[in-house]
């Protein structure tokens, strides 16, 4: 492969504690506990906007208020966000192997934040953020608008996740797909190669 299209959180970076922190607050804060290991089971398979539509609409509260203040307690936990510990070897060595690394992500430009706080920003030919408003994966618009922008050839390009809807999104937009089993949820066996460590996607890489 010489294009790899990396989703960013729970593939790149481990966001989950923090997005698991702030949905267990904001829960906490409208008079429910929640089991953390369900709900990262949920939001895995579905996404934070459905688990906290169902939880407002379960307990007749307004979505938007809810979304909000998950947003705003989520943000003051990304700082603590840490990449994987082979991302960064994996990325430079794609990269120095004059392979492109490709962020599709459904964050905003956070993810470039993060990326650039620990110098992985400058092996990125570019991505796709939330600014962009692109329809969500599993969609294939994102992805396509990738390889269309960078002139991308399908048959060398991997869509990298670790969730079902990051295969399937890669899927429908033709590309070859990659699932990085990191919470061993065995989620997508659809996938053209599933790995539990992000080092044996190395393998892959052909520039």
């Amino acid at each position: 492969m010489q294009n790899f299209i990396w989703d960013f959180d729970g593939t790149l970076y481990d966001t989950y504690p923090g997005m698991m922190a702030a949905l267990v607050q904001v829960a906490q804060e409208n008079g429910a506990a929640i089991d953390s290991a369900k709900t990262l089971v949920a939001i895995k398979a579905g996404s934070i906007k459905d688990w906290l539509q169902t939880f407002a609409a379960e307990r007749g509260l307004d979505y938007a208020t809810l979304d909000k203040r998950f947003h705003d307690l989520e943000a003051t936990k990304l700082g603590m966000a840490k990449p994987y510990p082979q991302t960064a070897a994996l990325l430079q060595q794609i990269h120095e192997a004059g392979g492109n690394n490709l962020l599709m992500t459904h964050r905003d430009k956070s993810a470039w934040t993060l990326l650039d706080r620990d110098g992985f920003a400058d092996w990125f030919l570019g991505g796709v953020t939330t600014e962009l408003h692109l329809k969500r994966k599993p969609d294939p618009e994102a992805i396509n608008y990738l390889l269309m922008r960078y002139q991308l050839n399908p048959e060398v390009t991997v869509m990298v996740g670790d969730r079902r809807l990051d295969i399937v999104a890669g899927q429908n937009a033709h590309v070859h797909t990659a699932y990085f089993n990191v919470d061993g949820l065995n989620d997508a066996p659809m996938a053209d190669w599933q790995v539990d460590h992000l080092q044996d996607l190395a393998k892959l890489i052909k520039a």
